[in-house]
This record gives structure tokens, C-alpha cells and sequence, in this order.
């Protein structure tokens, strides 16, 4: 039997999506880490600025010395900015530690300058493993009686069935909440994350409680002078060290849209093991998370085995006349592995096959008609056989968003497209040849709200 297609692809989205340094894992826990003890419980935190509390979270001299006398070598960075836009701070896993604990990544998330909300991760499967459910329960209890003894307010038992089964305790002191929440896959008994979340309670009053219409992305959409048509406003989310690329770009569209719900909270959905999403259960994992957040989920170009097939022969035919190396395989006996196309075709006769197909015409059709109503698509590819500059991960299954198009050109071959990786600034706004883009593609989806 010829092994499916369906199930190399979903083998690609399982590989390691980034070389880890193990050495450099295993002592990032002996790392010294600055306190946010003193600006996360400031009863003025939602006053400052987001600059503000970037300056007030600078690595102290005494753990930049100890770090640069030690053996680590490495120096702390701090909060960095989220995205160029300026709205939002992030910090790597084990760069602080609050109530005298190593924490992991540090997310503050604001609106015009000032803060609004903040989540720092006190346990997640995605950067730190696995633990058993004892130790788990054990975690969240322990930083329950810190918090209790930090705050000296009553707290308040939540529970939250559904999707994602929430369980933990919320505090409110002055204008702020704080909620400490964790969540456990009771079927699987497998402990998914802890986390603190901060929120200003007069900011949460006046922040918008539904999902906005779909009709009203249409506004996001903005030209420049390049030629581009691209949406604007897009928040950006860093998956970091994890291979949550699928997770985390559903969260950014979820977010734009409005809906409150992070990249753990979808990788649970997704049953996403700790090197990213299952291709197997993609599909599935969509159709989960937003049936929860009311989105629906479209796809509208899928790689299947007899488009695989076909791009092989009739790659070959062009690559004979090119005088360039064919691809050899049996299509008849063998399903085509994908990777042989994409790692092995020639890269100029390749893309002048593929942009001579209807699907590409189908391809810009989808990205021009979901771009103009400000709705960013979904994009399921294979980097490596196109180099792009400052990727993280070089080669393998990703997901990406795409944001823009520049299909002004009589000449297909010139036309562009904006996209974006979600792996923080530095990433929100990047182009490349459309052609090219389709050469890659595994699948293109949208996500768009039911209303």
C-alpha cells in the first residue's frame, strides 16, 4: 500500500521546528532572574506607560554581573517589544522571577501606551515538559497561598468548564485583578499549564465584551505606496522556542477579531504536543477552537496526493526540456513524498509550472477576496525551498498568516504578497514573491467571525 500524502504532510507539522540548545536548557534554570515582584504588584501599574514598565524591568546590575562572571555567558534582555507597533512587552521563559520563584514568559499586553493586561506563565507543557498531575496540583496550590499571603484579600474559588476546563482562585485589589488559573486534561490526566493573569478592573469595564462583525474589518485594509493592499492591526503573538506555530497564529486572528484566548488554551484544544500541532489533527483542532470563540473555519486550497502526482509529472516534463534534474519515482506504485518535490526540483523550472496552473490563479483569487475584507488567511507551508533571511526555522512544516497582496502587474511572475511569522518584532510585516509562495503551500485556510 502506497503511504498518503495527507499523512507525509501531518508528519511535517510533528518535526522539531527549531535546533535546541541543550546545554543551554538545561542551565537556563540556574540563570539569575530580576524580581517583578515590585512592578506587577504596584497598586499604579495600569497608571504607567508601557515604556515605563520596560525601563522598571530592566535585568538588575547584580544579575547582569552574575551572569556575565559565570559560566553562562548569557545576558539577560528583559522585556522586549512585542511588534514594531509598540503594544506590548515580551520576556523569554526564565529571565524573571516573582515571589521568589523562576517564572516563564512574561507577556504585557496594552492599548495606546499604557498596559492592560498581564500573563506570566508559571507552568506550561509547551516550554517546560511534561509533569505529573501530583506535582501539578502541588504547583497550584503553593502559588495559591503565596498570592494569599502577597495580596491579604479574600480570594474567590473559579471554575470553568468546556473546551478548556479552567480551575483557580481571583483576587481583586484596588483596580486590580489578579487570577491565578490552571488547566488539567482530566481524560488524558496531563497537566497543561498554570498561569497568572493581571488585568486592570476600570480598563476591563471599557474594553469590548463581543466579537466585532465581520463587516467591520473591511476598515483595517490600507494601501501604501508600494503598491501593496494589506491589513492592518494584526496583534502579534511569540510562539518563542515552541513549535506552536499553528496555535499561535489562530490566536492572532482571534485576537483581531476580539476573542480572548491564548496559545495554550489552543494547543489544548489542539492536543499539541510540546513540538507544535499535529498535522492529523488539524482539521479537527480548528474546527474545536473556533466553534469556542465563533469563528468558522474555511480551507481553501489543500496539497493533496493527486495534486502532488501531478506537479511531479508535469514538473518532469519541464525539467526534461530545461535540461534540469527530474524528479524520479514511480507514480503509479509510489505516493509522492512532497519533500521530494520541495527539497529536490529545481527551483526557477518548479515555479514556472506551478504559476502556470489554474490553482494559482485560485491562490490570488482567495488572498485578494479575504484581504479586502481585512480578513488575514491562514497559511499552512513548507519553508526551505525558497530562503528567507532572520527565519528562526529554516526548513519544515509552518504555519504563517498572509496579510497583503500586489498583484498590480500584467506579469504574474512580479506579483507579491505580505505575510507574517509569529515570532514577535521583527516579523509582523515581510514580502515575497507570490509564485514562490505557492510553490510551497501545503494548504490556505480563513477564519472568519459568524457574524
Amino acid at each position: 500500500m502506497k503511504p498518503s500524502v495527507s499523512a507525509l504532510l501531518a508528519a511535517l507539522l510533528l518535526l522539531p521546528l527549531h535546533a535546541q540548545d541543550e546545554e543551554k536548557e538545561k542551565d537556563k534554570n540556574k540563570m539569575p532572574a530580576t524580581s517583578l515582584d515590585a512592578v506587577l504588584f504596584d497598586e499604579g501599574l495600569w497608571t504607567k506607560s508601557l515604556e515605563d514598565l520596560q525601563n522598571a524591568t530592566k535585568p538588575e546590575p547584580e544579575v547582569i554581573k552574575k551572569t556575565e562572571t559565570g559560566t553562562l555567558r548569557r545576558i539577560p534582555k528583559g522585556m522586549e517589544w512585542l511588534s514594531s507597533a509598540k503594544d506590548g512587552l515580551r520576556a523569554d521563559p526564565a529571565s524573571y522571577q516573582l515571589l521568589g520563584k523562576k517564572v516563564g514568559e512574561v507577556i504585557v499586553r496594552g492599548r495606546e501606551g499604557k498596559p492592560g493586561e498581564a500573563t506570566v506563565s508559571v507552568f506550561n507543557r509547551g516550554d517546560d515538559g511534561e509533569i505529573p498531575s501530583a506535582t501539578y496540583e502541588a504547583k497550584l496550590k503553593e502559588w495559591k497561598t503565596m498570592l494569599d499571603e502577597k495580596l491579604a484579600v479574600r480570594s474567590e474559588e473559579r471554575k470553568q468548564q468546556g473546551s478548556v476546563p479552567l480551575e483557580g482562585w481571583i483576587w481583586k485589589k484596588g483596580d486590580t485583578a489578579v487570577v491565578l488559573e490552571g488547566s488539567m486534561n482530566r481524560s488524558e490526566k496531563r497537566a497543561e499549564f498554570i498561569r497568572l493573569r493581571l488585568a486592570s478592573v476600570s480598563a476591563a469595564k471599557n474594553a469590548p465584551t463581543k466579537m466585532a462583525r465581520r463587516d467591520s474589518f473591511a476598515a483595517n485594509v490600507k494601501k501604501d505606496d508600494k503598491g501593496f493592499t494589506y491589513i492592518e492591526g494584526i496583534p502579534m503573538v511569540d510562539q518563542g522556542q515552541k513549535g506552536y506555530c499553528v496555535v499561535a497564529s489562530v490566536e492572532r486572528v482571534a485576537r483581531y477579531f476580539g476573542a480572548d484566548i491564548d496559545q495554550h488554551e489552543m494547543a489544548q484544544l489542539a492536543n499539541t504536543s510540546d513540538s507544535g500541532t499535529t498535522g492529523s489533527g488539524m482539521d479537527k483542532a480548528f474546527q474545536r477552537i473556533t466553534g469556542k470563540i465563533h469563528l468558522r473555519t474555511l480551507k481553501h486550497v489543500e496539497y493533496d496526493e493527486k495534486r502532488a502526482e501531478r506537479d511531479v509529472r508535469a514538473y518532469n516534463t519541464a525539467a526534461k526540456k530545461a535540461n534540469v534534474r527530474t524528479i524520479d519515482i514511480d507514480t503509479d506504485l509510489f505516493y509522492v513524498d512532497p519533500r521530494q518535490i520541495w527539497l529536490t526540483a529545481n527551483k526557477d523550472t518548479f515555479r514556472e509550472v506551478k504559476r502556470s496552473q489554474p490553482g494559482y490563479e485560485h491562490f490570488e483569487r482567495k488572498i485578494k477576496e479575504y484581504v479586502d475584507q481585512g480578513i488575514p488567511l491562514c497559511w499552512t507551508l513548507y519553508l526551505g525551498m525558497f530562503p528567507e533571511k532572520g527565519l528562526p526555522q529554516s526548513f519544515g512544516g509552518h504555519m504563517r498568516l498572509i496579510t497583503g497582496y500586489n498583484f498590480t502587474s500584467k506579469d504574474p511572475a512580479e506579483h507579491q504578497i505580505y505575510y507574517t511569522d509569529s515570532w514577535g518584532s521583527g516579523h509582523e510585516k515581510k514580502a515575497m514573491r507570490a509564485d514562490e509562495g505557492f510553490c510551497m503551500t501545503m494548504a490556505l485556510y480563513s477564519m472568519v467571525p459568524n457574524k
